[in-house]
């Protein structure tokens, strides 16, 4: 009853997460290493335990879903394959058997002979196979580096919770006759005599000597299942980001696993590893038949072994793809392009509509005075010193009014005009995308030489306030300087900072911080004459 509580807990848990798409990715990954249960067998005094484990593998269905740009949780379905050697080495020997129960054997002439029926093995090895359902949740961190971040490493760590899928074993058989793995044989106390003992002739019409194909002779047609149970594991993970593009990442990293419970769920009875027949053994085992009547239970139900956990370690590698859909840089770089043109400064926000041309009285003057404004207000409520806050440059432009009038010139030339320059993360240089856009500009300046223009730096939320004040006017003079290099009068172009206050996107993920890195321009058209 808890187990099916906490199941559908955990359920709902996983459901309300998926709820949500901002910032989520699906991913399907798979490895492979050493994997199997683990415990110890002790009290075996007949051969040489040992537990083995072998090459198992996993993989899954999983989802992700990150918070921010470092820190996210994970869940999903997956497979999950434990494989062990169970092994009892050793050779034949007299003084090392196991006693399966007393009989008594009747001959043709009436007489009775009590005897003991005894097993030894060499080289015993049961191939034991688990596999899982598993349900991981995980908190994941992540780091990506270099500007476009095509690089980058990952941690995951939490628990995975198992539903047993299938758990069976299966005995090695010989090579052939000579590579035997059991031998039985019958100690008659009366004389003294153990009849199909090593070295001696097989007395296979009593069922006495050795064989090779336990798996087919023994009451267990080969393989048995295992008696196991739920399961919950303490899971790991860490490895190497690759990304392909904005949407897909590769991962290649190392894992492991440890079982928290025992999963034997074996009560507090258990079964002997070889049962002998209810009835005489050797009147069963007539024709030849060495073997028959006698049982074989797995290592983990018998005596010899109490607590089961599981155990792995390897590697792991994946593909993770981005949910929703992309904002595309190409399409937002410009809000001028809309029926409605729009300049992205919260306290002075201009808006022409294309079929109605509206006369506003404004001046350069008064624009930067409403922008000084407005950085000494970010300043303050940033709590950053004025010594660490670049001045906007002061306007030195006549008290001429001018109107904002843009429907005397060319729209397209206009709209061109209002297009944002990108910049790299924690990069004030201008690549070719940016010169190209700035030469558009130029090419429109020289045209109209009526028309100036104020440049804006932005930024996004990584770093402190201080240093992206900084930044933002760094970004605007590295703008202006190259229209300056290209001709335009100083006059014409001026220059300030809204830092991360202006973002043209929320500040969420690493995508939309990709549009916050800009500079903005607003041109200030002269009155019609």
């Amino acid at each position: 009853m808890k187990k099916n509580i906490f199941i559908s807990l955990f359920v709902l848990f996983t459901l309300q997460v998926m709820a949500q798409e901002k910032g989520s990715y699906l991913s399907l990954a798979g490895g492979g290493g050493i994997a199997g249960i683990k415990y110890d067998m002790q009290g075996v005094n007949f051969a040489t335990p040992k537990c083995e484990l072998k090459y198992g593998s996993q993989f899954g269905l999983g989802y992700s879903y990150y918070f921010n740009k470092y820190i996210g949780i994970s869940t999903g379905i997956g497979f999950a394959q434990y494989r062990t050697n169970a092994k009892l080495l050793g050779d034949f020997q007299t003084d090392k058997y196991l006693v399966l129960g007393n009989y008594t054997d009747n001959d043709f002439a009436g007489n009775v002979k009590d005897y003991e029926l005894r097993v030894r093995t060499r080289n015993w090895v049961e191939e034991q196979t688990v596999n899982y359902i598993q349900f991981p949740l995980t908190l994941n961190l992540q780091k990506k580096f270099g500007e476009k971040e095509h690089f980058g490493l990952y941690f995951a760590a939490g628990a995975s919770f198992q539903l047993l899928g299938s758990a069976y074993y299966a005995l090695y058989d010989g090579v052939n006759a000579d590579d035997s793995k059991l031998h039985i044989s019958g100690y008659y106390k009366e004389k003294n005599l153990e009849l199909g003992a090593l070295g001696a002739p097989d007395v296979s019409q009593h069922g006495f000597g050795a064989i090779h194909n336990p798996g087919e002779v023994l009451n267990m047609n080969n393989q048995g299942k295992l008696n196991l149970k739920f399961n919950v594991s303490l899971i790991g993970e860490a490895g190497f980001l690759f990304s392909l593009n904005r949407r897909v990442d590769i991962s290649l990293g190392a894992f492991m696993d440890y079982g928290l419970l025992n999963i034997n769920n074996k009560q507090k009875e258990s079964f002997p590893l070889f049962t002998g027949p209810e009835t005489d053994y050797v009147s069963l085992a007539e024709n030849n038949n060495v073997g028959k009547g006698i049982t074989y239970n797995s290592v983990t139900s018998s005596e010899y072994v109490d607590k089961i956990r599981t155990l792995s370690y390897g590697g792991k590698a994946g593909i993770r793809i981005k949910l929703g859909k992309l904002s595309s840089r190409e399409n937002s770089k410009t809000l001028a392009q809309e029926p409605v043109l729009r300049e992205k400064c919260r306290d002075t926000v201009y808006i022409v509509e294309k079929q109605i041309v509206e006369k506003q009285q404004v001046s350069v003057d008064s624009i930067m005075k409403q922008v000084a404004e407005k950085v000494e207000q970010m300043s303050q409520m940033s709590k950053i010193s004025p010594k660490d806050v670049t001045t906007p440059e002061k306007p030195t432009l006549s008290e001429q009014k001018l109107d904002f009038y843009p429907g005397v010139y060319p729209e397209e030339e206009t709209n061109q005009l209002f297009e944002p320059v990108y910049f790299d993360l924690n990069k004030s240089s201008l690549n070719p995308e940016s010169i190209k856009n700035l030469d558009k500009k130029v090419s429109i300046l020289k045209k109209y030489p009526d028309i100036q223009l104020i440049i804006f730096g932005n930024t996004c939320d990584i770093g402190n306030d201080s240093y992206n004040f900084q930044l933002g006017y760094k970004r605007a003079e590295v703008a202006r300087d190259y229209m300056l290099s290209k001709g335009i009068s100083k006059d014409r172009l001026k220059i300030s900072t809204m830092s991360k206050f202006e973002p043209q996107l929320p500040n969420t993920n690493e995508e939309n911080r990709t549009h916050n890195r800009r500079d903005d321009f607003k041109p200030v058209f002269p009155q019609k004459r």
